[in-house]
């Protein structure tokens, strides 16, 4: 219970924890890409299958039309 402060971390604790955030970050980040990286190699099918559907996903969401007036009222 001695480690336990009451108050805020200093700045160097916090920075600490800050850089250990940021190096498992690099870490998790590494890893999902040799991942995704062996799927690709092993299922280029999929990969293309995939790549097309989050494109017409996020082209729905960043372009859409907005309704006329007339198809709201439909």
């Amino acid at each position: 219970m001695s480690e336990i402060t009451a108050g805020t971390p200093s700045a160097e604790e916090a920075a600490r924890a800050f850089q250990r955030g940021v190096e498992l970050g690099r870490e998790y980040a590494e890893t999902a890409l040799r991942r995704v990286a062996a799927w690709a190699e092993e299922n280029p099918g999929q990969l293309l299958l995939a790549g097309v559907a989050v494109g017409f996903v996020l082209g729905k969401l960043l372009f859409h039309r907005p309704r006329s007036p007339v198809e709201e009222l439909d």
